[in-house]
């Protein structure tokens, strides 16, 4: 029996490079943040955040977050400082890095059905002034 060739290799260099919004998502996630946590700070939904993360994945060949991020670490897409601060915060006049400004969360319209019930209300008959 003969051997298969199944053509060259996956080369171990991505293709294509990592964007900054993966790259950003990758940084919330080494953070230790869920999904929920990095979408509201990026400002997209979890299912946003899972799509940036996989596409990550792939041009890195990772298999997991944790595999993801020391692959990033490895070959220089975020370092230890990345991590140790927030991604988008912005320089005060003295220089340091001030936190960035949180969301401000959309209100939910009424849904129409109330968990919490009323009191009925009593009327007392009026007093008559003589």
């Amino acid at each position: 029996m003969s051997a298969v060739d199944y053509g060259p290799r996956r080369p171990a260099e991505p293709h294509y490079p990592v964007t900054r919004r993966q790259r950003e998502a990758l940084l919330w996630i080494a953070r230790g943040h869920t999904l929920a946590a990095a979408g509201r700070e990026m400002g997209v939904t979890d299912n946003g955040v899972n799509a940036l993360l996989r596409l990550a994945y792939r041009k890195l060949g990772a298999r997991s977050a944790a595999h993801a991020v020391a692959l990033a670490m490895a070959r220089g897409l975020i370092t230890a400082a990345d991590i140790a601060e927030p991604p988008h915060g912005r320089e005060s006049a003295a220089g340091a890095r001030e936190a960035p400004e949180p969301h401000a969360s959309p209100q939910r319209p009424p849904s129409g059905h109330t968990a919490t019930r009323t009191a009925p209300t009593t009327t007392t008959p009026k007093e008559t002034a003589a």
